[in-house]
C-alpha cells in the first residue's frame, strides 16, 4: 500500500515538474541558454538567459547562466586584448630606436592588463582552459613588467 501511494505521489510530482518545465517559455529559454553556454556560445547564452529572466525573474537557472556567460565573455575579452597588446609590445621592443617613451608605454600596458586580470572572477562553471589561458597571459605581462624595472 505504501509503495503504491509513494509511486503515485512521485509520478504526480514528476509530471508536474515536466509540465511546468515543458510548457514554461522561461525554462525552455534557460535550457537552450545552458546548452549554448556549454558549447561556448556565450553571447547567445546571454541573449537566451536574458529572455528567460525577463519572463520569470525567479528563474535561478537563467540568472546563473546569465552571470556565468558574462564572466566568460570578460575572460575572452581579456585574452583577446592581451594578445593584441603583446603584439604591440613586441613591435615596440623591436624598434631600432627604442626610447624611454616606448618603455613607459609598455609599462602602462602591463599595469593595465595586470589590473584587469585581478578583476576577473572565475567560478566553478567557468571553463578551466579559458581561465588558464588568461592566467598564462597575465604571467607574461608580470614578467615583462618586472624586466622593465
Amino acid at each position: 500500500m505504501f509503495k503504491k501511494l509513494f509511486f503515485i505521489l512521485v509520478t504526480i510530482v514528476f509530471l508536474l515538474v515536466l509540465f511546468f518545465v515543458g510548457f514554461s517559455n522561461s525554462y525552455k529559454y534557460s535550457l537552450e541558454a545552458k546548452i549554448k553556454y556549454a558549447l561556448g556560445d556565450y553571447k547567445e547564452a546571454i541573449r537566451l538567459a536574458s529572455k528567460a529572466f525577463e519572463l520569470d525573474p525567479y528563474n535561478k537557472m537563467a540568472f546563473s547562466i546569465l552571470a556565468q556567460s558574462k564572466n566568460s565573455i570578460k575572460i575572452l575579452d581579456y585574452i583577446s586584448d592581451a594578445k593584441d597588446y603583446l603584439k604591440k609590445i613586441n613591435t615596440l621592443s623591436k624598434k631600432s630606436n627604442f626610447s624611454n617613451a616606448d618603455k613607459i608605454k609598455i609599462k602602462m600596458i602591463c599595469e593595465l592588463m595586470i589590473g584587469r586580470f585581478k578583476k576577473l572572477v572565475p567560478s566553478v562553471m567557468t571553463e578551466k582552459s579559458l581561465y588558464k589561458k588568461s592566467k598564462k597571459l597575465y604571467k607574461e605581462f608580470v614578467k615583462i613588467y618586472e624586466k622593465l624595472d
